[in-house]
């Protein structure tokens, strides 16, 4: 997800963009443990030839930065339009085969990819998002370390939040999905038919391609099938259920691997109350009540 340009837009005018660059497997970036946190000698390249991007460019700016084991995410900054015939996206393909001919020449080979093919971007058009975006790269060695000391952190039914009307959340898989900084309520009406489909499919696709996590009770035929479309493409999501979720709850079959996997969050809305347990009118709306707030919400970091 993230690899497309986005319609219409002039990567070459100034504007902030969100990278996360992914790392091929067994190209590791840096080692972190609870107690330290180091640069591997290839994520020594990648540190130097990404600060090294003003240089050659200086209409562009590196913010808040984070380099992890398997990916780096980098806020860019144009400050001003960029020469004729340059864009964001070929500055960072130049980026990626700086450090591509770096690591080829330490290495002593012809052959050695850093980071996997493509661009995942999104666009940030307010000081609001940019906020968020720096408090999520500032946060992701926290996580990363929580995940260490804690490996069955996304296995596990547990508590979350209380929002502001009382109502208990349980969760089980990628809770930080809370904290995204993009995060998005998919609500599809039962009485959408096919010729529908496409619009919906559109704009389910650029959502996915921002790096957008769903956020839905995923209960109408239309939603169950942006779910799927979704996981299957690599997507991320929060999916809100009626059931009660006892210590020893899993989700069904591939929802407890996606769980596991951190691309899915279950929430519960039942808390200690039965009036949820049947899925009629009552839970449906306040499913989707409560999406709205989990999509809408900004949680501490």
């Amino acid at each position: 997800m993230g690899n497309r340009p986005h319609k219409n837009y002039d990567y070459s005018r100034p504007g902030v963009a969100m990278l996360t660059l992914k790392a091929r497997p067994n190209r590791r970036l840096c080692r972190i443990t609870q107690d330290t946190f180091a640069l591997t000698e290839i994520g020594r390249v990648v540190q130097r030839e990404l600060l090294g991007i003003p240089s050659h460019y200086p209409q562009i700016k590196i913010g808040q930065y984070q380099i992890m084991p398997d990916h780096l995410h980098a806020l860019t900054h144009v400050t001003r339009p960029l020469p004729n015939s340059v864009t964001l996206p070929g500055v960072i393909r130049g980026f990626k085969l700086g450090v591509n001919q770096c690591c080829r020449a330490a290495a002593g080979t012809n052959r050695f990819q850093v980071f996997e093919k493509g661009m995942h971007h999104s666009l940030v058009f307010d000081r609001a998002h940019l906020e968020r975006e720096v408090a999520y790269i500032r946060a992701n060695v926290r996580r990363y370390r929580l995940l260490l000391a804690n490996p069955d952190l996304f296995k596990k039914p547990a508590r979350l939040l209380q929002l502001a009307d009382g109502t208990r959340l349980w969760g089980i898989g990628n809770r930080f999905l809370l904290k995204h900084p993009r995060r998005l309520q998919v609500r599809i009406s039962r009485r959408a038919t096919e010729a529908d489909w496409p619009a919906v499919k559109e704009r389910l696709t650029d959502a996915l391609d921002q790096g957008y996590v769903l956020v839905s009770p995923f209960i109408s035929p239309f939603e169950k099938r942006a779910l799927r479309e979704a996981m299957d493409g690599g997507g991320r999501a929060i999916r809100l259920t009626h059931r009660f979720f006892g210590e020893r709850y899993k989700p069904a079959g591939s929802l407890f691997e996606l769980c596991a996997a951190g691309r899915l969050l279950e929430l519960s809305v039942a808390g200690e109350f039965a009036r949820f347990a049947r899925l009629d009118r009552a839970a449906c709306l306040k499913l989707n009540e409560v999406a709205g707030v989990i999509a809408t919400t900004q949680w501490s970091q």
